[in-house]
C-alpha cells in the first residue's frame, strides 16, 4: 500500500523555509540560500520516494526536513557565506597588489587543502564516499574526469591538469613565482588558521567540515572573485589567468551537491550525529573561513575607506529561535 503524504512532509525547501520564518517568501530567496534550496529539493524528492516506496518512514522524512532547514539556518545563513563583505567589496574591483595578496594567500589554503582532502578519504565512513572523496583528490592532483565535473576518471595524468598548475597560471600573471606561493610559512595569521582548523576537522569530524567548504565555496567565493579579477584584467595587457577561478567556479556546484548526497545517506545510518556535523560545519566556517577573511582584511595593501571594517555583517538571526517543524 502507497503511503499518503500529509500537506506539510510534500513541502518544497523553499515551503519549508518560508513556514519557519528563514525566507520571507518562497519565490526570492537571498542569493546564499538559492543553489542550496535548489540542490536540497534534488535530494528530498529522493526521501519522499523512498517513503513512497516503503523503504523510509514519514517520521524519518520529517527528521531530514529538520536537518535541511537546520544546515540552511547554521551553515548556509552563517555570516561568513550568506554576508561576506570582504568579498562583496572585491567584486566591485582591486588593485594589482590586492588581487596578488588575495591569490597568494589563498594559495597556501589551495595546496595545503590537499593534506586535508587526504584525511577526508581517510576518514570516510562508507565505501562509497571513500570512492567519491578519493576521485575529488586524483582530480586535484591532475587526473581530469571523463565526462564534466564528477563520475569516472580518465586514468590519464599530465602536470597540465593539476589545479595547483592553473593557481601557478593566474600567480604568474600577478607577479608571483613558484617559492611565493602555496607554502604554509607565507600564510598570514588567518590563513594559517584557515589551514590548521582544515587539518583538525577533517581528520575528525570530517562530514560537517567538508560540507561547509564545499557549500560554502559553492555559494559566496567564486564569483565575487571572478568579478573582481575581470574588473582588473579589463585594465591589464595581458590579462591575468583566470583558469583556476573559472574552473572551480562550475566544480563547486556538482561538489556541493555531491555534499548534499553523501549528507542523506549519513543521515540514513544509525551512527549519524545531527549536532556533531552542525557543529562540526560551524567550527569549520569560523575557526577557518572567518578567520581567513578577517586576517585578508587586516593585511589588505592599498586599503582605502570604501573597504569595510568587518570581513561579515553580524549573524542575522539566533538559528536555535526558529520553530521546529511538524507534520501537522
Amino acid at each position: 500500500m502507497t503511503p499518503q503524504f500529509s500537506t506539510q512532509l510534500d513541502r518544497s525547501v523553499a515551503d519549508l523555509f518560508t513556514a519557519v520564518g528563514l525566507l520571507e517568501s518562497p519565490t526570492d530567496p537571498p542569493a546564499h540560500l538559492s543553489l542550496f534550496i535548489e540542490q536540497a529539493d534534488r535530494i528530498l524528492a529522493q526521501a519522499r520516494e523512498e517513503v513512497r516506496e516503503g523503504h523510509k518512514t514519514e517520521a524519518q522524512l520529517l527528521q531530514f526536513q529538520q536537518l535541511l532547514v537546520d544546515v540552511a539556518a547554521r551553515v548556509l545563513s552563517h555570516p561568513i557565506v550568506a554576508s561576506n563583505l570582504y568579498l562583496k567589496r572585491f567584486a566591485e574591483g582591486v588593485t594589482a597588489s590586492q588581487a596578488r595578496h588575495e591569490c597568494q594567500q589563498f594559495s597556501v589554503f589551495a595546496l595545503q587543502f590537499d593534506v586535508a582532502q587526504a584525511k577526508l578519504v581517510a576518514n570516510a565512513p562508507t565505501l562509497e564516499a571513500y570512492q567519491e572523496r578519493l576521485r575529488v583528490l586524483l582530480n586535484e592532483k591532475g587526473i581530469p574526469y571523463r565526462d564534466g565535473f564528477e563520475g569516472e576518471l580518465t586514468g590519464q595524468w599530465s602536470e597540465a591538469t593539476v589545479h595547483f598548475t592553473w593557481m601557478r597560471n593566474m600567480a604568474r600573471g600577478l607577479g608571483l613565482a613558484f617559492e611565493d606561493i602555496g607554502k604554509i610559512w607565507i600564510g598570514k595569521g588567518g590563513t594559517q588558521a584557515f589551514v590548521q582548523a582544515t587539518f583538525d576537522l577533517y581528520a575528525s569530524t570530517a562530514a560537517g567540515a567538508a560540507f561547509a567548504i564545499e557549500n560554502w565555496a559553492a555559494n559566496s567565493l567564486w564569483k565575487p572573485w571572478i568579478a573582481g579579477m575581470e574588473k582588473l584584467n579589463a585594465t591589464r595587457k595581458p590579462p591575468v589567468d583566470l583558469g583556476y577561478l573559472l574552473y572551480h567556479d562550475k566544480e563547486e556546484e556538482h561538489h556541493s551537491q555531491a555534499t548534499l548526497d553523501e549528507l542523506y545517506e549519513d543521515f540514513c545510518e544509525e551512527w549519524f550525529d545531527t549536532e556533531k556535523f552542525l557543529s562540526a560545519a560551524e567550527q569549520m566556517l569560523t575557526r577557518g573561513v572567518q578567520a581567513y577573511y578577517e586576517s585578508q582584511l587586516e593585511s589588505l595593501p592599498d586599503k582605502d575607506e570604501t573597504w569595510p571594517l568587518d570581513a561579515t555583517e553580524p549573524r542575522r538571526f539566533d538559528p536555535a529561535s526558529l520553530p521546529r517543524i511538524s507534520a501537522n
